[in-house]
């Protein structure tokens, strides 16, 4: 009797278990979505950072060349805008000597999605002072 009673039940699966089976493929697929989403994200924000990193090395790099002791600002062809300063620091070793240090602040702005963010990039210069 018991053989008889399985071989008159039907194979395959209910609707109950259909459903709950697409809920969990579902927040499965949904899940993985979340994380592409944001590693998108991410990477665009990488790319905007490091823009703005070589974009205030190319003008550090400027202010190197020509000198510090100035002060100017600009904007970039990749949007962002530019601000140097450069100054004498004043420091106790300085009386006297032929020498003097230089501080060069360049200060990148750049838009981040969808802010406005700030980058500065400073340096130290030894500059040997113009004789008087």
């Amino acid at each position: 009797m018991r053989g008889e009673a399985k071989r008159g039940r039907r194979a395959g699966f209910t609707l109950l278990e259909v459903v709950v089976a697409m809920t969990i493929v579902g927040l499965g697929i949904v899940t993985v979505l979340e994380v592409f989403s944001l590693g998108l994200r991410l990477s665009g924000r990488s790319v905007e950072v490091s823009q703005a990193r070589l974009d205030g090395q190319s003008v550090m790099d400027e202010a190197l060349v020509y000198g510090p002791g100035r002060e100017e600002s600009g904007s970039l062809p990749s949007g962002n805008r530019w601000r140097l300063r450069a100054g004498t620091v004043e420091t106790p070793l300085s009386l006297g000597s032929p020498w003097s240090l230089e501080e060069i602040s360049v200060e990148v702005r750049y838009r981040d999605m969808r802010r406005e963010n700030r980058l500065e990039l400073k340096t130290l210069v030894l500059t040997k002072k113009a004789s008087q």
